[in-house]
């Protein structure tokens, strides 16, 4: 019975319009971002300073430095950048706070509060004329990270480290939190330019311990975890909904299988045929990615993408359709869709400014970045306890969704907003 059951709701998934244009959005998402995808990857050679690209450097005194900098900046604007809970805000302060801040600064620099103005001006200036002169070269500035004037901020010699945190997280209270003097975003580290031998042990990296794919199977992730966050819902949203359009609850409250086999077929069934269009994108990425490999002898990881796909996004998945599942099949509304929704625009956002791990109970997971593998390792705990987090909650979802649907066959409902029991007509209550 529960393979019947299973087939059909395939079936029937594969009916809905919503489906395919669940379909149609996740490949031109895929096109739209990986389309152009170079799939090749080149060793390091020397002599290539500039071209290496970028990396994190965790030197205490370089942070300290760029950051006390960057605060000057922005103390002789009054103007400050943060994300309080995920979403951009500009932040201007009251001449109480810009006091304090003034203080915090006089600590970290040894400079009255006086010269500081100034002297934010001055950096703003230097900066300016660096850019002007790199136009004027014809160098191309990365707006990622862009590279630096040969400028730091002096430093009061008696300020160590752990005070340093300690000031630049008033300074991010004062902002009103989520800005870029946050301890965690301080201690990340500054971005600076990737060395020959950086670049060279990344390489070696995504060679001997990705096995080439791997690396292209992380961003991948990356880019279609944002999809699979948000897309699922719409078709479980519509499955159910279909139901009720049809007038169709009598008659399958009315059949022989329980509650728990019809909306576990339901749910397996959505969740499976949300997965086919991503695996099959998979595969064509891995056997793109293999190909670049190969020419250049190297024996790519033939099943990279199918276990990140597996580990990273099923998960996601999982999660989105068993809630919108539990929320239609509450509601018997669209309600899904939009708490969904809300849900995904805030999970965006709180990864706006950490788009290379830091997973923490993130829902949408980020790694932006075409190597970091020491990184990856670092976070894989966190990644597995996420991972497994959102698992835990999405099979929490399903066992509600089933719920719900019991007690819906035997008359309960919501009407208007309020739970009730229907009136049941002697040949309804026999079902």
């Amino acid at each position: 019975m529960f393979g019947a059951l299973l087939l059909k709701e395939c079936k029937q998934a594969v009916k809905s319009l919503a489906y395919w244009a669940y379909v149609i959005c996740l490949v031109l998402f895929f096109v739209s971002q990986m389309g152009e995808q170079s799939w090749n990857l080149a060793k390091p050679q020397p002599g290539q300073e500039g071209q290496y690209g970028y990396t994190y450097s965790t030197d205490e005194t370089l942070i300290m430095t760029r950051t006390v900098k960057r605060l000057t900046e922005d103390y002789a604007q009054n103007v400050y950048t943060a994300y309080p809970l995920g979403f951009y805000k500009r932040v201007s302060l009251g001449e109480k706070k810009k006091e304090q801040m003034g203080e915090i600064l006089a600590e970290l620099t040894g400079k009255s509060k006086e010269e500081l103005e100034q002297l934010g001006y001055d950096y703003i200036n230097e900066e300016s004329a660096f850019y002007e002169e790199m136009a004027q070269a014809g160098a191309r500035v990365e707006m990622a990270a862009p590279p630096q004037p040969d400028v730091e901020a002096d430093l009061a010699e008696e300020v160590s480290f752990e005070r340093f945190l300690e000031l630049t997280e008033k300074a991010d209270d004062l902002i009103g939190g989520g800005s870029m003097y946050a301890p965690a975003r301080v201690k990340k580290g500054v971005q600076v330019p990737q060395t020959y031998e950086g670049a060279l042990a990344e390489y070696e990296d995504i060679v001997e311990k990705d096995r080439y794919s791997g690396a292209f199977a992380r961003l991948f992730c990356d880019y279609m975890g944002l999809m699979m966050a948000i897309l699922p819902v719409f078709p479980a949203v519509a499955r159910t909904l279909k139901d009720k359009r049809s007038k169709g609850l009598m008659t399958l409250y009315s059949k022989q299988a329980s509650s728990a086999c019809v909306i576990v077929a339901r749910y397996l069934a959505l969740l499976i045929m949300t997965m086919v269009p991503l695996i099959l994108l998979a595969v064509f990425a891995q056997i793109k990615c293999s190909i670049a490999a190969e020419a250049v002898g190297i024996s790519a990881d033939s099943f990279a993408f199918l276990k990140y796909v597996g580990g990273w996004i099923f998960p996601s998945a999982a999660f989105t359709v068993a809630l919108g599942l539990f929320v239609s099949e509450l509601t018997g509304s669209v309600l899904a869709v939009l708490l969904q929704g809300l849900f995904w625009f805030f999970s965006v956002f709180q990864s706006i400014d950490t788009l290379i791990g830091n997973f923490s109970l993130k829902f949408i997971l980020r790694f932006n970045t075409l190597g970091s593998r020491g990184v990856f390792e670092q976070e894989f705990s966190n990644l597995v306890a996420n991972r497994l987090f959102y698992g835990a909650l999405g099979l929490a979802f399903l066992v509600a969704a089933v719920f719900v649907y019991e007690w819906k066959r035997k008359g309960g409902g919501i009407h208007f907003g309020s739970l009730r029991k229907n009136q049941q007509s002697p040949s309804e209550a026999s079902l």
